[in-house]
């Protein structure tokens, strides 16, 4: 409730970079945050870096990012998520590692209902229950699962035959 929560929430704090890996894994991606890094923060005590699916990057890019992760600034915090981690080269000697449990089904069922509430679409209960279940702990992948249920039910309600038929 916080106002700085507030602006991470909507947006309005730039001390928080997100950089999708799986989209952007070239050498450049990451030399841009390298030369960013030694700005300091406008709002927060630290400036920080998420750089989501990061066994996604290219050797190269690994590379151009080592020399940041040896000797970060001070202001600067990295936060590397994978989902892959037997695809990380040797850097994770110099990370600190927090394994995340899955989300509960309950949770995901919940966060996708509010979703297709939000977005207009007619997703019955039990159809969610079962994208919940089909995602094995993902939110990722159960939004994933729902948008693929959204595209082939053609503005249809999503019910477990929907989901069935799309998903298998």
């Amino acid at each position: 409730e916080c106002e700085i929560c507030k602006g991470i929430d909507s947006g309005a704090i730039m001390d928080i970079i997100e950089m999708d890996a799986a989209s952007n894994n070239g050498v450049d991606d990451i030399r841009d945050i390298c030369e960013q890094v030694v700005y300091p923060p406008a709002s927060l005590k630290k400036r920080v870096y998420i750089i989501d699916e990061v066994h996604m990057l290219s050797a190269g890019a690994y590379n151009a990012l080592l020399k940041t992760l040896e000797e970060p600034p001070e202001h600067v915090i990295f936060i590397l998520a994978t989902t892959e981690l037997q695809k990380i080269p040797p850097i994770l000697s110099r990370c600190q590692r927090f394994e995340f449990r899955r989300i509960q089904p309950e949770d995901i069922t919940a966060c996708l209902l509010s979703v297709a509430g939000k977005e207009n679409i007619n997703l019955e209960k039990n159809a969610a229950e079962l994208l919940a279940e089909l995602a094995d702990g993902s939110m990722r992948d159960s939004l994933s699962l729902l948008e693929s249920c959204v595209a082939a039910g053609n503005g249809d309600a999503i019910t477990v035959e929907t989901v069935s038929r799309q998903l298998g």
